[in-house]
């Protein structure tokens, strides 16, 4: 009779647990769609990392450029899920005055390296080791993604994944190539 009621109980936990968990697989996907929305034009907080070779960028590389700034670790998956689509962005932008920065958040160099081969990430891959850079230009999920104006200024952000590849985003990038770099118009 026990050995009924403890197996009765097993099965019923079971099924709780997952329906727990589907509710919340749903939930999460409701929660983490993404949009990239229009911010007033400030300077970002500029940083000095380390690629994956050990070479330094800053921003100030890219000055001219318009510039996708990507937050992203490997454990997160909403961010290796839209990777592809900045790969697909980078793509249509090559012959544009464009460049995607990935940013990744505190993670091991091994680790974000495995990661970068698995996905073919083919644009600059940067190492926010101790997340300093990430919580000063205001992120606290991720993704999170920034795009700077051929200024430098910060024009909109995006909290949660985006499909950069979407006719929308992609003409919005190609208008903002397009303004001048000077403020006279």
């Amino acid at each position: 009779m026990i050995q009924v009621l403890c197996k009765l109980v097993v099965q019923n936990l079971t099924a709780v647990m997952l329906l727990l968990l589907s509710i919340l697989c749903l939930f999460s996907q409701v929660v983490t769609a993404g949009e990239l929305s229009e911010v007033s034009a400030i300077q970002p907080p500029q940083f000095k990392l380390q690629d994956l070779t050990g070479n330094s960028h800053s921003l100030d590389e890219f000055t001219g450029k318009v510039i996708l700034v990507n937050f992203w670790a490997s454990w997160c998956i909403p961010c290796i899920e839209e990777i592809p689509t900045i790969k697909d962005l980078a793509k249509v932008m090559s012959d544009e005055a464009f460049v995607v920065i990935g940013i990744n958040n505190a993670e091991t160099l091994p680790r974000v390296q495995a990661t970068v081969k698995r996905l073919d990430m083919d644009f600059l891959v940067l190492l926010d080791r101790h997340s300093e850079v990430f919580t000063d230009w205001g992120a606290d999920i991720l993704p999170t993604a920034f795009v700077l104006d051929r200024r430098g200024q910060i024009r909109y952000m995006a909290r949660g994944p985006i499909e950069w590849d979407s006719t929308e985003v992609i003409q919005l990038f190609k208008r903002l190539v397009a303004e001048p770099l000077s403020t006279d118009k």
